[in-house]
């Protein structure tokens, strides 16, 4: 018997021409019943809305204690740092020759921007997908697919190949008694056709709507790893305690303003002499109830003027009782309970392999090596994560070569011979690295320097204008000559015009 997780994670596999509209139901079926709340939970927890903390009714035996719900996006850090840490830098793109026809394409799908959506689709659900289509303007488009409503299924080979991609978006439609129902449409495509189906449920019938013919299979699955895991999927149940964590801290803190105060002594005598003791009969019941009422608003009445007058009496013996009032709540093991919050902190983090920028040994003045070793974790993580990035971009670019020779669109490029150069994000001393290559003997271009300087955006500008300056007769850029007689004259003054030199008089 097959484990839930595997289940909720299972990798589809089927003869293609099995692949019929009822066959094709029944795994749109299993993933929205299976696949879908897998990915749904993933989702939650990386908008914040963790299911541990939210979802049950109370938290709380008794009745009437706060139940706070904290909640922490440790989901969001992850992901958001994992994806800027690999790909917060566009991904450089290189080519062997120039071609415009992938410079356009470029241009028109903003690659860097898609680029960071699907790594962070692929870092939070394990997967990510893509739909490569050539668009009516003639020029190849690549859009984002939902990981909650889209699949992949696979041929039954040994090294498994991608025969169908499938998506079933939701739609709200109005039926016939103005009631909003929601259905869904199912879409299909393989190396030859894409299919679009009418709304149906999902567990009902798939009739075809319309067809069109393709030229190449054009979905893409990115998969974060070869288990498609995301990025905090392992750390959910720590997430869960340190929720858990904080929110008893916090109704503790609320708790303890109600705190239960309890009075110990002879507390009749604290009434012998009022009139609420006057014409009571203690054997009925209502009077002695009301009796008891009528002490404890006493004793509020005391306790909201912030005083409390307590009064004894002589026993039969001639000794005096004594009477005592105090507070009782539960005690809290402050640095019990922080020392277990912080363990659980560092072990998401820890098994998570994302760095806790919080903590005081990521301090600026810390060596670039020991960054990276204090960044090893994640170092190692995204060497794989870019990896499998990598293994689907080529696949993107296959398929625009495909589809561009097959319309003639002009593509020059051959996808296997592209470079693909990932640049780590993350803060850089690039002065301090140029100085010591300075130092070591190297010559650097005065043009790449310049970009290194604030405020300039285009170094070739810079050098233009410094052309322009030399090209001046009357521009002199030496700052050196500044000897005993010329000393704080105009003429050591850089950018000054030269003065003209008189004729001699002779």
């Amino acid at each position: 018997m097959m484990e839930p997780f595997e289940e909720s994670n299972l990798l589809y596999q089927e003869e293609i021409s099995n692949l019929n509209p009822d066959r094709i139901m029944k795994f749109i079926f299993h993933h929205h019943e299976y696949q879908l709340p897998r990915l749904k939970k993933l989702d939650r927890y990386y908008k914040g809305q963790n299911e541990g903390i939210l979802s049950p009714p109370s938290r709380r035996i008794e009745t009437g204690k706060s139940d706070h719900r904290a909640v922490h996006s440790f989901g969001k850090y992850i992901a958001d740092f994992q994806t800027a840490y690999s790909v917060g830098n566009p991904v450089n793109v290189k080519l062997e020759n120039d071609d415009k026809r992938i410079d356009q394409i470029t241009q028109v799908n903003d690659f860097d921007a898609l680029n960071y959506d699907l790594f962070l689709d692929m870092t939070r659900y394990g997967r990510a997908y893509e739909y490569v289509y050539y668009g009516s303007d003639s020029i190849e488009h690549c859009v984002r697919l939902d990981p909650l409503d889209t699949f992949v299924i696979y041929s039954l080979d040994v090294d498994p190949q991608p025969i169908m991609a499938v998506r079933y978006h939701s739609v709200e439609l109005v039926d016939d008694n103005n009631k909003t129902i929601i259905d869904i449409i199912p879409e299909t495509w393989t190396a030859t056709e894409h299919d679009v189906y009418k709304p149906t449920t999902v567990d009902g019938s798939m009739y075809l709507d319309h067809s069109d013919i393709i030229r190449v299979f054009p979905v893409v699955e990115y998969d974060n790893n070869r288990f498609r895991t995301g990025d905090f999927e392992h750390v959910i149940s720590l997430i869960d305690l340190y929720d858990s964590a904080q929110s008893d801290t916090a109704n503790y803190m609320t708790d303890l303003n109600d705190a239960l105060l309890v009075i110990s002594g002879d507390i009749d005598a604290l009434f012998n002499g009022s009139t609420l003791m006057s014409g009571v009969d203690p054997s009925d019941p209502e009077a002695m109830k009301k009796l008891a009422q009528d002490k404890l608003e006493l004793i509020k009445e005391q306790k909201d003027a912030n005083m409390l007058l307590l009064k004894s009496r002589m026993t039969a013996t001639g000794q005096q009782t004594s009477v005592d009032a105090k507070y009782i709540n539960k005690e809290y093991d402050v640095s019990g309970t922080e020392a277990y919050k912080k363990r659980v902190a560092e072990d998401i983090h820890k098994f998570s392999h994302t760095p806790d920028l919080t903590d005081s040994n990521f301090a600026s003045n810390v060596s670039g090596v020991a960054m990276k070793y204090k960044l090893l974790g994640t170092v190692e993580l995204a060497a794989i994560k870019r990896r499998m990035f990598e293994k689907s971009l080529y696949r993107r670019y296959s398929i625009i070569a495909a589809l561009d020779s097959s319309v003639s669109g002009g593509m020059k490029t051959d996808p296997n011979t592209i470079q693909f150069t990932f640049r780590d994000n993350l803060p850089t001393d690039d002065i301090t690295q140029i100085q010591a290559l300075v130092a070591a003997g190297a010559t650097l271009p005065q043009e790449y320097l310049y970009r290194f300087a604030p405020g300039i955006t285009d170094p070739q500008e810079v050098t233009d204008m410094i052309a322009k300056q030399r090209a001046d007769s009357d521009y002199s850029e030496d700052l050196t000559t500044n000897d005993e007689n010329t000393q704080g004259t105009d003429q050591s003054v850089r950018g000054q015009a030269r003065q003209a030199t008189p004729p001699d008089s002779k």
